[in-house]
């Protein structure tokens, strides 16, 4: 297969302009979105553009360090977005979110690195970078889900949580976590159950357009959807387990 087509900067130009219809139709329905919109496309540009420049930086340097400095600034912003979105005190969820993700990348980035896509050197960027950068993204929204689910139900139905505290229960918290980790996990099974039917996953469009075959860019997509889940499943449920220790006083109140 022949590689990727070039896009001409006119080209992108162009397709740019078509961002036009929305911001009329924001005007015409009077959404006041037209404001963010433009700040989101202008950010997204400025934002992929420099990542674009630094990625290129990594794989021409291909240096270790550089490569695992630029993955643990992905993991801290990510941990911070989490506590951000999910609309929790960072200073208390900060550590919990950030143990999930250093947990689910410390056992998956290796074993697909080495031992499924058997990159040499493990840490090459061309192949470290994007994929910690899926499965990053995948927690992300996850993670923000599970916290929410936790601590709105906690709020919403404190009295039961009390009963249950009443009652001696040993971990009077456990059916909350359990509505947060399977509400969290939902959206990835959805995913996995309509992959190929419903919708080509970025992946592997991506991959086919770059010139790969078909089969070896599916190859890569379940690789990765494999990855994602486990990822996902271990970081939600670290998170879940560690925040869940400070949601409560000694009193089984409820902490601001």
């Amino acid at each position: 297969m022949n590689g990727a087509l070039e896009i001409s900067p006119w080209a992108l130009a162009g397709l740019y302009c078509v961002f036009l219809i929305p911001l009329l139709l924001f005007q015409r329905w009077q959404l006041g979105l037209s404001k963010s919109l433009i700040t989101s496309v202008v950010r997204m540009t400025l934002q992929l553009a420099v990542v674009g420049l630094y990625l290129q930086t990594l794989f021409n340097f291909a240096s270790f360090w550089l490569n695992t400095a630029w993955l643990l600034v992905m993991i801290l912003v990510a941990s911070w977005t989490i506590c951000k979105q999910a609309d929790t005190p960072w200073r208390k969820m900060l550590p919990a979110v950030l143990s999930g993700q250093l947990v689910s990348l410390g056992i998956v980035l290796p074993l697909l690195m080495v031992g499924v896509i058997q990159t040499s050197p493990w840490w090459q960027a061309q192949y470290l970078i994007p994929v910690a950068g899926m499965l990053l993204g995948n927690m992300l929204s996850a993670n923000v889900l599970a916290i929410e689910r936790l601590h709105s139900s906690m709020k919403q139905r404190h009295a039961e949580y009390q009963f249950y505290v009443a009652l001696g229960a040993k971990e009077p918290g456990k059916p909350f976590l359990k509505e947060a980790f399977s509400a969290a996990l939902r959206p990835p099974l959805a995913a996995m159950s309509t992959l190929g039917i419903v919708s080509l996953p970025g992946m592997m469009t991506g991959q086919i357009l770059g010139g790969t075959e078909p089969l070896l860019a599916v190859k890569y997509q379940l690789v990765i959807m494999v990855a994602i889940f486990i990822t996902v499943t271990l970081s939600v449920a670290t998170t879940l387990k560690l925040s869940s220790l400070r949601l409560t006083d000694s009193y089984g109140r409820l902490n601001s």
